[in-house]
């Protein structure tokens, strides 16, 4: 009996995800239906293709999912991704000839990062200090950081890079594409932050409440700025990793991706109303859809007809979760 009231605890605390494990052996399913020729979805060459897709639209989906779970959300991690993406590709083009192409390439690597995270720290600081709604911040903040890496390029393409600064991108593990490993590594970190340490459990709190969080002694402040500077690190992986593939960066790269990195958060279970949601969640998300993506592809689906299916999916997918809202709150009266 104690067992079985064990077992239904840890159904009860993760039915979200056990229904995305659901959802995603659904997909596949219906996919391997739809598609004619089955040998070519199923192919070793298919998956690593996934999984070289996955980790760009995970990585900003997550950045994207520490802003939702203040109760706001991020709409410049794309722009924040390019221009850092447009800035590591020029650093490298500026000292692959002095220091080497892997000691540029690391230099550039790290200073990207930091850029990021002082653009994260902009919008921490516009969202909480200027009270602007994070929404409208993040939008501005979108077309500045768009305006300078326009401006810095000219509106061109960065080219010519070190062969070394492909290499993230192409290279693999154990014929794993060296990205996706990457992308384990960072969910895994952001899982433990999240849900192990006590920074973890003041983003909950604060998004779910940011007034009790002040009399729990919490700083809105500091874990604002924090949350959003972890949010612009993750964007300036993620454009990294988009200029590394395509041994390119420009200003406009990537510029569907945050409606789908939306679409990620929320089929994840990441509340837009801030305090909830697992970072597990955006893994399986990622995966339902990129299984959908690539079944698109094979059926030779344009970008305007996926574009016009990820957004109403997203209205389908908010509608669904908010009658679920609904039915918990009457359950539970």
């Amino acid at each position: 009996m104690e067992k079985r009231n064990r077992i239904k605890k840890i159904m009860d605390e993760n039915s979200e995800i056990f229904r995305l494990l659901l959802m995603m052996i659904f997909v596949f399913i219906l996919v391997l239906i739809i598609i004619p020729d089955k040998s070519k979805f199923l192919s070793m060459s298919m998956f690593r293709s996934m999984m070289t897709q996955m980790p760009e639209i995970g990585i900003l989906a997550t950045a994207v999912t520490f802003a939702m779970l203040l109760g706001g959300i991020d709409l410049s991690v794309v722009g924040i991704g390019n221009l850092c993406g447009i800035i590591a590709s020029m650093l490298v083009l500026q000292f692959s000839g002095s220091i080497g192409g892997t000691g540029a390439v690391l230099l550039a690597y790290g200073i990207a990062m930091m850029i990021g995270g002082v653009c994260g720290a902009f919008n921490g600081i516009i969202v909480h200090y200027l009270g602007i709604p994070a929404m409208l911040a993040t939008l501005g903040t979108m077309q500045i950081f768009q305006g300078i890496a326009i401006i810095i390029t000219n509106g061109s393409a960065v080219t010519g890079m070190d062969r070394a600064y492909g290499a993230l991108g192409t290279a693999q593990i154990l014929g794993i594409p060296a990205i996706m490993i990457l992308f384990i590594l960072i969910i895994a970190l952001m899982t433990v932050l999240l849900q192990k340490r006590k920074f973890g459990m003041d983003v909950y709190m604060l998004g779910t409440n940011n007034k009790a969080s002040v009399f729990s002694g919490i700083s809105n402040g500091k874990i604002t700025i924090c949350t959003f500077i972890i949010s612009g690190i993750l964007s300036a992986v993620a454009g990294i990793i988009i200029s590394s593939r395509a041994m390119s960066a420009k200003a406009d790269y990537g510029s569907s991706y945050i409606l789908q990195c939306l679409l990620v958060a929320i089929l994840g279970g990441i509340s837009p109303f801030g305090g909830k949601g697992k970072v597990i969640g955006i893994v399986l998300s990622i995966i339902t859809l990129q299984i959908l993506s690539s079944g698109f592809n094979i059926l030779r689906f344009s970008s305007y007809q996926k574009t016009f299916i990820w957004g109403f999916v997203l209205i389908l997918v908010m509608v669904i979760n908010h009658i679920a809202d609904e039915r918990k709150q009457k359950g539970g009266k």
